[in-house]
């Protein structure tokens, strides 16, 4: 029999949807999106296989990959519904019939205007602009618009008029997916969204950025379930934007032709931005942004030679003007690298403020590894008040690479949180915490590191970066098998990439295998540079393997080096310790140098940020050599390896390596 309590809770629940989707219609209707995708988020994370529930979310997201995405969700549970499969031939997602087309998915009739550079937000009206004034130039007719801009803006039209303008993302799916997520491995995408821009990709006029997320909210995020890996990115991150200013753009409102060319080059209408802007230099052949963003349209367009000509005449008319390097400079880059780099330069000069000149000369720093150049330029970017997601990725890829590491970790957040759809911020935020991990010899850095570099491989599963990392973390946390898959995936993508052969060095020394080990140490020095972590686990594998002398002599002495490079005391301490425990051992197992065992350990028992386990190691062993404590039973020693169970081979003679403690 039926417990009545059972069926009076589910009774309950039915109704409260039914209030709750009667409210989000209502809000549908009265064009309150921002409450009706709250009730639908709500009703969605309840019960996410409700075909009614999807098709009204894909009337208030905005962008029409998001629709397509709810109501192809909508067609997966139901593939008959009506209203799913006119809504996705009308967005060109699928072959209409014409029997569905006659009868479009019925919303809330409003007004919209075609996108355009100049556009505010919808929820700013009176921040549009200035309508355009018909002094020094024929007003253009709406029949010149509609014959140059021809089917492509009819079919923009027709987006936003099934949905809404601006770029906002569902906030209804990342609440869904959170409570799903389980642990470990989650496999890689299926399929994948189109890649994101490059930094070297020209930003359209009017391209959305993401808003600042409040620093209360900041990196909360969580890994994607492998079933929603083909889901676009985007679609799991609760954030708005906001346009990006125009770099070079002026308001004449004198001159219609002039915003209407800018809206054309938005839509990558090349040739007709040109028309527009040659409309205007007709009546002001010197006006210096017209010729600019002419040229602009010249160099998208592929016409290199024709756009530096332009560029050239902009630079003698208005030498001061910033943009113009900026635009020349990425015209140059595949003749006269040198002069595009001059020309960004001369951008950031004359405008220390303009992030998209620095963009350019930080991505040429970091593709040629000039690390303490990509980060002044960037701190030169922050001293001067301008700031981008990607500037604060650029800077943390440039203090990982300079040891830096919570510096690093601290700007990857930043960026990260600030664009959340940024793939390569996951990665920055992923590298930064193994960096943590590794260097700090502390595992708890590795289980962080996992989630964001799961999500980076799922989207970008090209990147050996992602996988190496990411096997990398999986070794620090013990999921051994799973981080041999990860690392061998980076050797596919990349067979001489040193931080996958460093990874499974260590992998491989965990478990015994110190041959197959020490063959990928070779492997990470030859193709990659040195670091502590190669020297300190090549020394170890050297003594495990019975060649302590070759671990003193190549290894010891440059890890105790680059651990004196260090500015941060903190991690200095802790390798130092490390190197100095592995020197006592070796030294130890060698009557004749005795005393230089206990000057190791006493070493060890001087640095206050040692491992406490392994200043609990120094302590015996100083106690022992020196005759304060007992004979010490011979036990495993975890510096060297956690499956070793003896004390390493003697070494005959003295060593020639002296630290400095």
């Amino acid at each position: 029999m039926l417990d009545s309590r059972w069926v009076d809770k589910e009774r309950n629940l039915a109704s409260d949807s039914t209030s709750t989707l009667t409210e989000a219609i209502a809000a549908v209707r009265t064009g309150d999106r921002a409450r009706a995708r709250e009730l639908l988020s709500r009703l969605l994370r309840a019960e996410s296989q409700n075909a009614e529930y999807w098709i009204w979310m894909s009337s208030v997201v905005d962008i029409p990959r998001e629709r397509i995405y709810c109501l192809e969700s909508a067609l997966r549970i139901d593939p008959t519904n009506r209203a799913a499969l006119r809504g996705l031939a009308i967005l060109g997602a699928r072959r209409p019939d014409e029997k569905e087309i006659p009868s479009p998915v019925r919303l809330p009739k409003r007004k919209y205007d075609l996108p355009g550079p100049l556009a505010e937000p919808e929820k700013e009206p009176e921040a549009a602009p200035p309508a355009a004034a018909t002094v020094g130039l024929p007003k253009a007719s709406p029949s010149t618009f509609k014959s140059k801009r021809g089917a492509g803006a009819g079919r923009v039209f027709g987006m936003l008029v099934f949905g809404a303008a601006g770029v906002a993302i569902i906030a209804a799916v990342i609440f869904f997916v959170v409570p799903r997520f389980q642990t470990g491995y989650l496999g890689f995408a299926s399929t994948l969204p189109a890649p994101s821009p490059t930094a070297t990709d020209t930003p359209l006029p009017g391209t959305p950025t993401a808003t600042p997320i409040p620093a209360a909210t900041r990196i909360i995020r969580t890994p994607i379930p492998t079933e929603f890996f083909e889901t676009p990115l985007a679609l799991f991150i609760a954030s708005t934007a906001t346009p990006t200013p125009i770099a070079g753009y002026t308001p004449h409102p004198s001159y219609e032709a002039y915003d209407a060319g800018i809206k054309a080059l938005q839509r990558g209408d090349y040739e007709q931005a040109i028309d527009f802007f040659d409309q205007v230099l007709t009546l002001s052949p010197n006006l210096p942004d017209a010729l600019y963003f002419k040229a602009e349209a010249q160099r998208m367009q592929g016409a290199i030679g024709a756009a530096i000509k332009t560029y050239d005449e902009v630079a003698k008319a208005a030498p001061d003007y910033a943009a113009v390097y900026l635009g020349r400079g990425r015209a140059l880059l595949e003749r006269d690298t040198d002069a595009a780099l001059r020309d960004f330069e001369r951008a950031v000069e004359r405008d220390p403020a303009l992030i998209e000149a620095r963009l350019e000369l930080a991505k040429y720093y970091s593709d040629n590894k000039l690390w303490q150049k990509q980060s002044t330029t960037i701190e030169g970017a922050l001293a001067a008040g301008a700031s981008s997601p990607r500037l604060m990725i650029y800077l943390s890829e440039a203090y990982l690479n300079l040891a830096r590491f919570q510096s690093a970790l601290n700007y990857a957040l930043e960026g990260s949180a600030d664009d959340p759809a940024m793939l390569e911020g996951y990665l920055a935020v992923g590298r930064s915490y193994v960096a943590l991990g590794v260097n700090t010899l502390d595992p708890g850095y590795f289980s962080t590191a996992i989630w964001p570099l799961q999500t980076y491989t799922a989207y970008s599963p090209g990147d050996e970066r992602g996988w190496a990392a990411l096997g990398r973390a999986l070794v620090g946390t013990g999921q051994y098998d799973q981080a041999l898959k990860m690392l061998d995936i980076a050797l596919e993508i990349n067979d001489r990439y040193a931080p996958a052969y460093m990874a499974r060095a260590i992998l491989n020394t965990q478990r015994g295998e110190y041959k197959i080990a020490y063959e990928d140490i070779l492997s990470a020095r030859r193709f990659g540079p040195e670091s502590f972590d190669l020297f300190i686990n090549a020394a170890r594998i050297l003594v495990a393997l019975g060649d302590p002398q070759l671990a003193l002599r190549d290894y010891t002495g440059p890890a105790i080096t680059y651990a004196n490079s260090l500015n941060n005391a903190f991690i200095k301490e802790r390798e130092l310790g490390e190197i100095y425990a592995l020197q006592g051992l070796i030294f130890e197992a060698n009557p004749d140098v005795k005393s230089d065992a206990i000057r190791m350990w006493n070493y060890v028992l001087s640095l206050e940020n040692a491992l406490p386990s392994t200043k609990e190691l120094a302590q015996q062993h100083y106690d022992e050599l020196t005759g304060i404590g007992p004979t010490r039973t011979a036990t495993s020693s975890p510096t060297i390896s956690p499956t070793r169970t003896s004390t390493p081979g003697a070494t005959s003679g003295s060593t020639t390596v002296t630290p400095t403690p």
